[in-house]
């Protein structure tokens, strides 16, 4: 019985692989609420909000899974997150032949530019986001 491949998460690869680019900033699944996000700032929070694999069959070593990702960027104004924003997408243009222990990033795309995500809930912190996107496959087995 052949076993299938389980494609890598890739959230955490991308959120591993923005941790390590941008030094200095939180990069996340969660984010703080309240003061706690102000003392943390600067913060990327990373949100999958869909996405399918593709390839020819689980199994297939060419699968790959292209999740979409929500992120957003917290900084302590306006011009702050809009920075982070913009320096989130110059590294993200980076990541295509980038791998962690879990996956390889193959491709990457930006479905929407920075934009203002005004966050009641946290008024002491200012929100940019943006929708981007990613292809990944399963790291290389070699012998």
């Amino acid at each position: 019985m052949t076993t299938p491949t389980l494609l890598p998460d890739g959230k955490k690869i991308a959120i591993e692989l923005l941790s390590a680019a941008l030094d200095g900033v939180l990069v996340s699944s969660a984010t703080p609420e309240g003061a706690a996000l102000t003392a943390a700032l600067p913060v990327v929070r990373v949100l999958r909000v869909g996405g399918v694999a593709s390839g020819r069959g689980w199994s297939d070593p060419a699968s790959r899974d292209n999740p979409r990702f929500s992120v957003d960027c917290y900084g302590a104004d306006d011009d702050a997150a809009m920075q982070l924003a913009r320096r989130v997408c110059a590294e993200w243009e980076l990541l295509p032949g980038r791998d962690t222990a879990d996956g390889i990033v193959l491709g990457i795309s930006q479905e929407t530019g920075p934009q203002d995500r005004p966050d009641d809930l946290n008024s002491d912190a200012f929100r940019v986001g943006m929708i981007l996107g990613m292809s990944v496959c399963p790291p290389r087995v070699t012998s």
